[in-house]
């Protein structure tokens, strides 16, 4: 008889073991989990390594082979593979014979494999999934003939567990027997280890087998387990004296450990209606969670077809608000950079939302605590902690007496949270159903699918940026050199000094383009202070000849002597304050004024800055729309086309410095903006 890999498609997993792996696959479980459910049944770690054996053979890991294959066939595969084990199972009716062998068979490989992965650090053997493995798949012969045979075998075998009476019955009737069907679809795994001659050689004389590896005696004591599950028999004890040498209290302690890892799951082998119950309960269960994987497909649809991360949370908020009875649902996403949670608005919602900046501290708030802890929270089972003014703040939008917090995260990546509003505890218990945590699934994939593309733009435009960095060096050189040699050939002191406004003004483009070709390794900020008041005036000096003084623009300067130094990128804030002069100036009639100031100043969380107002005194604009360009988000305004990019720019590299800048108009005062840079760590010593 010829045995391949759709014998191993036919086999009958377990349904408790299908039941707990397809909950956890929903409730995106990590790898490290998903394989401790999985060695649980032989036939499913079967499929689960055969299936990667095909589509990644280099990266199955022989010594960790079910945990390798996991993390490289990925959720959804593994999912689709459990969800054909469960449709075979549902569509199969079972006798009474059939379904107490079959009970016999699942729990049989189970007593041999927890009895092999007690066994390995026992003896000192590194490799405990390979051996539970081989613990496992000791019936794997079994499970192949009973799914092709049915009845037939059930008759033949008489027994669930392997024998070597057993291998001469099915030699007779098969002209092979369990262990050769076994041996024959390990092989084709072709893995690096002695798994397949632990099974093959699984009842040859006990001499053979003390001269054999470890992995062989494991096996060869596991297999002495599954003749007598319930109780240490004097067998069992001599022939683990003979293999490992132990002691009377080594075995005993073994036998208990081992015992109390399979006694829970040991099934009602002599009460046939008790398993039939038991059955119908779970192939319902398994019925219901088939629909819930069909969910799981539409609900990941949806959230494809959204754009950016507004569209993403718009479509999940409306996915919680139609599935359970929240007052609310208020998305806040992890911002890296700045190490806090971040309030997103959808559209409809509360503009207080996006005003949210929580940091990615538990004492801060209870979503700070489940996304660092990994588990969903509820205010309203929070009896050990106050809730923190934050928690308020959440309560009063959600508009609710507590809120239950959904973690986001991705393999231990943090993505972000869902905080739903409810009124009372009875609302508490749909929100922990196994229907929402998919939905919490779902959601965080597509997080990182949208983080990892943001990444990839990202990338594409840093690439952009070296092109034409390089591109403009040279005629960035030249001119320098140029007015290098210009500068020398001038005799008045008024036209050198152009000439030296002019290399200033090249190398500030240089040191622009340098920033943001390596703003991704820098550190957030330099380890030395900066004054403001002279980045100031070394600003308005590099605007005088070709924007001041032919416009007879006048510049008028209110800076603090006392003036703290901050630790931030200087070329950055050079940059910002020559665009802001440039744009007021433009605004300014001819032989209008421009004035700069410089403070101290405090921000609502207490921060201390340090700010810069340029302000004009020219005609009054329109405040709506300047704000919208500071925001980076408005194709309108008044204004011209260069002077919005500008101020784009401005407001990206102030976000890049962690500093604010706002914007204030009025008929009187003109316009103003007022940036704010964060002090940073040196701020002993004043400018």
């Amino acid at each position: 008889m010829k045995f391949s890999e759709q014998d191993l498609a036919n086999l009958y997993c377990s349904p408790h073991i299908l039941e707990q792996l397809i909950e956890a696959c929903l409730a995106g479980k990590g790898s490290q989990s998903l394989a401790e459910i999985a060695l649980q049944d032989a036939g499913l770690s079967a499929r689960l390594i055969s299936a990667a054996s095909k589509t990644c053979p280099a990266l199955l890991d022989s010594a960790e082979p079910v945990t390798s294959a996991i993390q490289n066939l990925g959720v959804p595969v593994i999912t689709g593979i459990a969800l054909q084990s469960a449709k075979r199972l549902v569509g199969r009716g079972f006798t009474a014979e059939e379904l107490t062998f079959l009970n016999g068979l699942w729990f049989s490989s189970r007593v041999a494999g927890q009895a092999a992965r007690c066994l390995a650090p026992t003896v000192s053997y590194d490799h405990v999934e390979e051996a539970q493995l081989s613990g496992l798949l000791l019936n794997l012969g079994m499970h192949v003939l009973f799914a092709r045979e049915a009845s037939a075998y059930v008759a033949l075998a008489g027994q669930s567990y392997p024998s070597l009476d057993l291998c001469a019955i099915e030699r007779k009737a098969y002209r092979t027997d369990h262990l050769q069907v076994a041996e024959q679809l390990i092989t084709e795994w072709h893995l690096d280890s002695f798994l397949v001659d632990a099974v093959r050689f699984l009842h040859v004389d006990v001499p053979q087998i003390e001269n054999g590896g470890l992995l062989l005696k494991i096996t060869r004591l596991a297999q002495q387990f599954c003749l007598s599950p319930d109780q240490l028999t004097p067998e069992l004890e001599a022939l683990g004296e003979r293999l490992f040498q132990f002691r009377k209290s080594e075995i005993d302690y073994l036998f208990d450990w081992a015992h109390g890892l399979y006694s829970s799951q040991t099934p009602p082998r002599d009460d046939y209606e008790q398993q039939r119950n038991e059955l119908k309960r779970v192939l319902r269960r398994l019925t219901d969670l088939i629909f819930i994987l069909a969910d799981q497909e539409s609900v990941r649809a949806r959230l494809a077809e959204t754009q950016g991360p507004e569209g993403l949370v718009l479509e999940a908020r409306d996915l919680y608000l139609e599935n359970c009875v929240a007052t609310e649902a208020v998305f806040l996403l992890v911002d890296h950079n700045n190490n806090q949670l971040s309030g997103i608005t959808a559209k409809g919602q509360s503009r207080l939302i996006g005003e949210l900046k929580v940091p990615l501290d538990d004492a801060t708030s209870l979503i700070a605590q489940a996304l660092l802890e990994g588990g969903a929270l509820c205010s309203l089972s929070e009896t050990e902690r106050r809730l923190t003014v934050t928690d308020q703040l959440l309560l009063r939008i959600c508009g609710s007496r507590g809120f239950f917090c959904q973690p986001f995260r991705l393999d231990n990546y943090l993505l972000g949270v869902v905080v739903l509003g409810i009124d009372n505890e009875q609302d508490l218990e749909p929100l922990k159903s196994l229907r929402l945590k998919m939905f919490a699934q779902v959601v965080s994939s597509s997080l990182a699918m949208l983080a990892s593309e943001v990444q990839e733009r990202l990338n594409e435009g840093n690439s952009l940026l070296r092109r034409v960095s390089y591109e403009l060096s040279n005629p960035l050189t030249i001119i320098g050199n140029y007015a290098e040699v210009l500068g020398k050939q001038l005799e008045n002191d008024q036209s050198r000094s152009l000439t030296e406004s002019i290399k200033r003004e090249v190398k500030r483009i240089d040191d622009v383009l340098n920033y943001y070709l390596t703003r991704q390794e820098m550190p957030r900020f330099p380890d030395h202070s900066v004054s403001l008041n002279q980045l100031v005036q070394e600003s308005v000096d590099a605007l005088q000849d070709a924007e001041l003084k032919p416009r007879h623009i006048r510049v008028k300067l209110d800076l603090k002597k006392d003036l703290e130094r901050v630790a931030t990128n200087e070329v950055l804030v050079k940059q910002i304050l020559v665009n802001l002069m440039k744009n007021a100036a433009e605004t300014v009639e001819k032989g209008g004024l421009i004035k700069l100031s410089t403070r101290d100043s405090y921000c609502a969380d207490g921060a201390r800055y340090v700010e810069v107002v340029v302000q004009d005194g020219g005609e009054k604009s329109d405040s709506q729309g300047q704000g919208r360009l500071l925001r980076a988000i408005s194709r309108q305004g008044g204004m011209a086309g260069h002077a919005k990019i500008g101020l784009r720019l401005v407001k990206g590299m102030v976000d890049d410095l962690g500093g604010r800048i706002s914007f204030h108009s009025s008929s009187l005062s003109g316009t103003g903006f007022h940036l704010q840079i964060p002090c940073g760590r040196d701020t002993d010593s004043a400018a």
